[in-house]
């Protein structure tokens, strides 16, 4: 498995229809490419964890200068080999070293390969730990 470091942006607005339309907009404006995301409504707020392959200090300027709460945070982007074992050996290889994960979501499938996004207890160790996995994507 490989693991690289990325920034995942937590993003919060008040909620309304089309306000991912409008907030994923202002990055297409940007030339921004978004790789994961995860979204959700809560207390009439709208949350968004955006992963960006570049430009996230200029992703952070544009959307907080635009109304946006934004947060810039560490997280991990790990390449998973799609077969049946493969998140129970990343899950499992973190929690024998006595590693929290404190968020995880996965971008979805291509083929043979999917990425998941984890915020960690330890993220430095957990990048280490991933390149130990058997059945590297």
């Amino acid at each position: 498995m490989k693991a690289t470091t990325c920034h995942e942006l937590y993003i919060r607005t008040p909620n309304g229809v089309g306000v991912g339309a409008t907030l994923f907009a202002k990055l297409v404006g940007l030339g921004i490419n978004v790789i994961a995301f995860n979204g959700w409504e809560h207390e009439g707020e709208a949350h968004f964890l955006v992963v960006l392959d570049e430009n996230v200090e200029q992703a952070v300027t544009a959307l907080s200068a635009a109304g946006y709460a934004v947060e810039n945070r560490d997280a991990l982007a790990v390449d998973l080999t799609n077969q049946p074992g493969s998140l129970v050996a990343l899950l499992r290889t973190l929690a024998d070293a006595n590693i929290d994960v404190v968020r995880s979501y996965a971008t979805g499938t291509m083929a043979r390969h999917t990425k998941v996004v984890l915020q960690t207890s330890d993220n430095q160790l957990a990048r280490h730990l991933t390149s130990t996995i058997p059945g590297r994507a």
